[in-house]
């Protein structure tokens, strides 16, 4: 990150910290609530369970007490466990034992317990879930570091890869036994599908000692850095079957100032290659843009989330079904755009993380 990025994402942290007090849900305590349209609202889904966990690992990375923020980091990480298996989501459980590695609040088989599984059971969760979400899972047992859960993170590593197509170094959405919908569009994945396993696999090089998997993260950096736009940006659909960008549309502003730089950094700690012009490319998409506006608003510390097409439900419709059937979408033409005045709490706890990791050693819970 240049220096002049750096100051800049500094200076936010302490409105960060505001807007993520903003973000908790007094009924449940929870990261329950976001920017939508302008405005506060409750988060929708699952979102208030990732983004809980997300936020948590953020604010210890940056060095900041959770409690600064929420008044029992320990037992919202606990409580998130239980919501695993509450809200019968366990594509969210990886996030949980990342954050609760993070704050040191449970022993992980106590918090597994809590999510009503136990380490026999977690290769039966694989098939069933996104590709991020396995990521996520091969990053929370990495980070778990027990030996009781390695055979878990052996196999969840080999499903992972077993996930990207070797001559595209693109990763599938889903597997073949996944659910109908995730199936439907196996072969179109989106950026997280991308970076979250090259950010599990250069932490799976650093925590275990892999060579092997450090040059295959480093492959797949390459390919997507090779795909990066002429401002920086981070394409949004992939085709796995072919490695082109099926879609380009929107750009989120996470994947700019965190997301991607923080799974390249990682690949620079396990001792890969350093991208950094492709993540200072990145982060100047924020000021120099599709729109030529400022996506950052320093008084509020709110980064709007993203630039998408302007155009009505239908062409959007029609445009997703064609790009599902592997048609062009229109990838040539020269589309009008608008601003998604939105920001969701796990994108501040994204900046948090991203930002602190770019310096200094990696504290106790943490890989990177």
């Amino acid at each position: 990150m240049t220096q002049a990025l750096a100051t800049r994402f500094d200076n936010l942290q302490d409105l960060c910290i505001a807007r993520l007090r903003d973000c908790v849900d007094p009924a449940t305590g929870r990261f329950g609530r976001q920017i939508r349209d302008g405005v506060w609202a409750p988060t929708l889904g699952t979102e208030s369970l990732t983004s809980s966990a997300i936020c948590l690992i953020g604010l210890s990375r940056a060095g900041i007490d959770p409690r600064a923020v929420v008044a029992e980091p320990a037992a919202l990480c606990r409580h998130l466990a239980r919501r695993v298996q509450e809200e019968g989501y366990p594509g969210g459980l990886g996030l949980v034992l990342w954050a609760n590695s993070a704050l040191q609040a449970a022993a992980p088989l106590t918090l597994l317990a809590e999510a009503g599984c136990d380490a026999s059971d977690l290769e039966a969760v694989v098939p069933r879930i996104t590709t991020m979400e396995l990521a996520w899972l091969v990053s929370g047992l990495l980070h778990a570091d027990l030996p009781a859960l390695r055979p878990a993170c052996a196999a969840a590593l080999r499903a992972l890869e077993g996930r990207l197509g070797r001559e595209t170094l693109v990763f599938r959405h889903a597997a073949a036994e996944a659910p109908l919908a995730h199936r439907l569009r196996g072969r179109i994945a989106n950026f997280a599908d991308q970076v979250y396993p090259l950010q599990a696999l250069a932490f799976a090089a650093i925590a275990l000692g892999d060579p092997v998997r450090r040059a295959l993260a480093e492959r797949c950096a390459s390919h997507l850095v090779a795909a990066q736009g002429p401002l920086g940006q981070w394409w949004w659909h992939h085709d796995a079957s072919t490695g082109a960008v099926a879609e380009r549309f929107p750009v989120y502003s996470v994947h700019q100032h965190s997301m991607a730089p923080m799974a390249l950094r990682a690949l620079a700690v396990a001792g890969g290659t350093n991208h950094a012009a492709a993540a200072a490319r990145s982060r100047a998409w924020l000021q120099g843009n599709e729109l030529g506006i400022d996506m950052v608003e320093p008084s509020t510390g709110i980064i709007w989330r993203s630039i998408e097409r302007e155009e009505g439900a239908l062409a959007h419709r029609l445009r997703h079904a064609r790009m599902l059937l592997g048609l062009r979408t229109g990838a040539g033409e020269a589309p009008r755009f608008r601003l998604n005045r939105e920001m969701r709490p796990y994108e501040w706890g994204w900046l948090l993380y991203a930002s602190a990791i770019e310096g200094g050693s990696a504290p106790a819970g943490h890989i990177v």
